[in-house]
């Protein structure tokens, strides 16, 4: 690690001329390092990229899985109270993921409208959701408001 360090100072330091492959490992060398090590150092430099792009797949966005997404506040501004409730419901029942989710918060914000509600949800969840069959449900599925339920309760 502190080969991987040198060499990172190396190269961010613009203070002296960069120096050549073969005089940094020389350098190296003339520290007290070892080829192997030197090696050792080089390849995780040299591999990292590919790693970490083979590894891109595998990672669920967002990263840190127990985090909980707030809305700013021009979001809040714009999104109504049930629109709000209604996209947390559908990323808490795993209906959308975290990725979706910006996605769609993205395009509300670019939408022209003053005031983003279900019926606008629906219609840009038809277009962030790649899946067809989840677009085609989210995006025709009936929505019931508090008071289309507070009225099934009563009946």
């Amino acid at each position: 690690m502190r080969i991987i360090e040198r060499l990172i100072t190396e190269v961010l330091d613009d203070s002296k001329g960069s120096l050549s492959g073969p005089e940094i490992i020389a350098a190296l060398l003339r520290e007290g390092y070892n080829t192997e090590e030197i090696e050792q150092a080089l390849s995780l430099i040299f591999t990292l990229p590919e790693a970490i792009e083979s590894k891109s797949e595998e990672i669920v966005y967002p990263a840190w899985q127990d985090s909980m997404r707030v809305f700013t506040p021009e979001e809040r501004a714009k999104l109504d109270i049930e629109a709000q409730g209604y996209l947390l419901g559908l990323v808490g029942a795993n209906l959308i993921d975290q990725a979706e989710l910006e996605h769609v918060l993205s395009e509300v914000t670019a939408l022209q409208f003053p005031h983003v509600g279900i019926p606008e949800l629906q219609w840009i969840l038809g277009r962030v959701v790649e899946d067809e069959v989840r677009s085609f449900l989210l995006s025709t599925a009936p929505v019931y408001s508090s008071m289309d339920k507070a009225e099934v309760l009563l009946n």
